[in-house]
């Protein structure tokens, strides 16, 4: 039986790629025993794994109805930033931006949006029981930038369940949203350290002694990009690097240890009395358990993210990236002849 794991990138309004993704997974009875996320992948990670109703596609799919941002007040062509306003179900502009004399403290801000929004939203789709309960399945983790240690912590349902608070830390992306407070701790959104919790979710694996282990990777802002004409597709190409995933020479250097657990499974059939068995280098390697890494299995937005693309939305948009996120995995779990 094959294990599997699902990891999940931040990038807002472009999380609806992920539910597409989330979709074609499902379908194909290949729900992950482990789900890994930061920030919008976080939200996505905890309503797959901690549903209220117990139906991870259908809550995943009442969310973005919830979020969408038809905007129409607005003209067609500015319907997609019509969230820059709010967006009713997941965050509001703070009450004094609408004061005028406020105007002035702005630079003593450190936030211009509320997210109760999406506490308030979130309770009703999530199991708040089953979300602090560490003995439920799948395994969930999430993580955060602490703002004060500048260090990404990993936070994992294991060890003693979540809150909300985990959840909102996670997607707490500043100047827009406020730091979210945890225990005596501040913390930002994850993406601004490492926006492709990868690593955590190979440790979570480690132990499994399932050979056959898959890590899915839904990537919301692809490497490749063109090289930028303008200042506003610099600025695109700019926020695409920051948050790409930059695993991929991680991965490289974990290949090869697939080279040294080959080569102590082939050591282990020596007899025990075999000098190699004796040996200081052969103890202190076994006793560090080399295993194969797990197939690492990317599914990526196929295009790059446009400037505002993670604060789009609209109806359109969103449909278009379930969409994409749908057919984008169709394309890895049925390649063509």
């Amino acid at each position: 039986m094959t294990r599997s794991a699902l990891v999940l990138q931040g990038g807002g309004a472009l999380g609806a790629f992920e539910f597409g993704a989330a979709r074609a997974l499902y379908e194909r009875n290949l729900a992950p025993d482990v789900i890994a996320g930061v920030s919008i992948g976080a939200v996505t990670a905890v309503l797959l794994a901690r549903p209220a109703n117990g139906d991870a596609l259908a809550t995943l799919k009442a969310f973005w109805e919830q979020v969408t941002v038809p905007g129409l007040l607005f003209p067609p062509p500015l319907r997609p930033y019509a969230s820059f306003l709010g967006n009713p179900n997941f965050f509001g502009l703070r009450r004094e931006f609408f004061m005028w004399p406020s105007w002035f403290t702005w630079p003593t801000w450190t936030y211009f949006y509320e997210t109760t929004p999406l506490r308030d939203t979130l309770k009703d789709l999530i199991d708040l029981e089953r979300l602090n309960d560490p003995t439920v399945n799948p395994v969930l983790l999430v993580s955060a930038t602490n703002v004060e240690r500048g260090e990404i912590e990993y936070f994992d349902s294991r060890l003693g369940g979540l809150s909300l608070d985990h959840i909102l830390a996670s997607g707490s992306l500043p100047p827009a949203f406020p730091m979210t407070k945890i225990g005596s701790q501040f913390f930002w959104d994850g993406g601004l350290f490492d926006n492709t919790p990868l690593g955590a979710v190979l440790n979570a694996l480690s132990t499994s002694p399932d050979p056959d282990r898959a890590v899915y990777v839904v990537n919301l802002f692809p490497n490749k990009g063109p090289i930028p004409g303008d200042l506003l597709s610099v600025c695109e190409r700019m926020k695409n690097l920051q948050f790409a995933n930059k695993t991929f020479e991680d991965v490289k250097l974990l290949c090869r240890f697939n080279e040294v657990a080959r080569l102590m499974e082939a050591l282990e059939s020596l007899p025990d009395d075999h000098p190699v068995k004796n040996g200081e280098a052969y103890k202190v390697v076994k006793k560090r358990g080399y295993i194969p890494i797990p197939r690492i299995v990317s599914i990526t937005l196929p295009e790059p993210a446009p400037e505002f693309g993670d604060a789009d939305f609209s109806p359109d948009a969103l449909t278009k990236r379930e969409q994409q996120g749908y057919e984008q995995a169709i394309k890895v779990f049925e390649p063509p002849p």
